[in-house]
């Protein structure tokens, strides 16, 4: 009887150790959060990132926190209230452990920090399903691309600039490039030119938006310039593509 029991009792503890030890940590979340509604006349939005790992988003819209927590683009995200666009707010966040959001490990946690905050505040419930859909395929153009390898991933060092059809890039990965891209054209964009490794490139385009600029005006397309500046190529595909589903949401109140 001794034996059985015993047996019994070693039984249900190593059972138990297991359902523990397979608990999910709770996901991170900021440890200070404030939300108030921008002014209606204000057109303009601001953004950085604090030295603790927190942000400050000026003007921002509920849409443009759903991009910034699951890393998408406007045309990955679907569904949602008729003001998902439209009502905007201002948004402080605090971390009372300081960490760098663009790094590899640090944007990872940023961005479940913003999701915790957005299912919290906006009471915000989303699934993600893969959707075919029109891309485009960044591929190698014949010849040897014109890029400088710089390492073999991304680091703190990652970086990049750009503004009035002029781009600036240190240490970016093909799949982050394809990322810009599909911010830069509206349009989903999938790399498949198969290079490893982190690169340092510039490219520069006639943003053609109808602003007059002299020093754009002789420039080529986006698109061209990738082809004539860095050996690559956009070619009209399908593809999978990622889509946040957005199945509830509600105002955030001020505070």
């Amino acid at each position: 009887m001794m034996r059985t029991n015993l047996l019994l009792l070693l039984s249900f503890l190593g059972t138990s150790c297991y359902v523990l030890g397979q608990a999910t940590p709770p996901p991170p979340r900021f440890d200070v959060i404030s939300i108030s509604p921008s002014a209606k006349q204000n057109t303009n939005k601001t953004f950085r990132f604090t030295p603790d790992g927190g942000f400050r988003a000026g003007n921002y819209s509920l849409k443009d926190l759903i991009r910034l927590g699951w890393d998408v683009r406007n045309f990955q995200i679907a569904g949602g209230p008729v003001w998902l666009d439209t009502e905007r707010y201002n948004v402080q966040t605090k971390s009372d452990s300081p960490f760098n959001p663009l790094s590899g490990e640090g944007e990872v946690r940023e961005r479940e920090m913003v999701q915790s905050m957005l299912q919290d505040r906006f009471l915000l419930r989303v699934h993600q399903q893969k959707q075919e859909m029109n891309v485009y395929h960044l591929v190698l153009a014949q010849g040897l691309p014109k890029l400088k390898r710089t390492g073999d991933a991304r680091d703190p060092a990652t970086q990049m600039r750009d503004g009035n059809g002029h781009m600036w890039a240190t240490k970016f990965d093909m799949d982050l490039f394809a990322r810009y891209l599909g911010g830069e054209l509206g349009f989903p964009v999938v790399d498949q030119t198969g290079l490893t490794g982190v690169y340092d490139f510039e490219l520069a385009w006639n943003p053609d938006d109808g602003k007059p600029r002299a020093e754009t005006d002789s420039l080529p397309s986006m698109v061209t310039a990738i082809k004539e500046q860095l050996g690559l190529e956009l070619k009209r595909g399908k593809g999978q593509v990622e889509v946040v589903v957005v199945d509830y949401a509600e105002k955030a109140s001020a505070n």
